[in-house]
């Protein structure tokens, strides 16, 4: 009986994995270990799959599509990345879906000191606060980019 294994490549090493319902989180973790698809084989057992695997390796298609499959990896990690660039500063602050930067709110280029940053905070608070004539909105915003900052472990 025939068994389907996806054959995974690191270096010169082979690694087959029978497929089944898990086999999606499976080689997701063998990716994380350096290890590529390489291709899928209809074989008996493990070690059948790597040596059909091993023979076909110098074929031109095997290598190509090994190639693709090597850069389709690339691509979600850069896409992921950038994602993560996207949604976080240098101090690893997400930015929320509004996108704005806790530091920006708040007047600040660079990391503030605990006091500096309570004493910016109670500054726009006054000005701002709806009690006061001022903005629900902001009050709300400027708040949350307090405690964000406030409750980071940066400072």
């Amino acid at each position: 009986m025939y068994y389907h294994y996806v054959v995974l490549k690191k270096n010169k090493d082979f690694l087959a994995v029978l497929t089944n319902q898990n086999t999606q989180w499976e080689l997701g973790h063998y990716y994380d270990q350096g290890y590529a698809f390489f291709m899928e084989v209809q074989a008996f057992n493990a070690t059948s799959a790597i040596k059909i695997a091993q023979q076909n390796e110098d074929s031109e298609i095997v290598k190509l599509q090994s190639e693709l499959n090597h850069l389709r990896q690339e691509y979600q990690k850069l896409i992921n990345e950038n994602y993560n660039l996207k949604n976080k500063d240098i101090f690893g602050y997400s930015f929320g879906s509004n996108n704005l930067n806790p530091l920006e709110i708040l007047g600040f280029a660079i990391h503030p000191t605990q006091d500096e940053l309570k004493k910016r905070y109670r500054q726009l608070a006054q000005k701002i606060h709806p009690d006061k004539g001022g903005n629900d909105f902001l009050m709300k915003l400027i708040k949350n980019a307090f405690e964000q900052l406030n409750n980071s472990r940066v400072l």
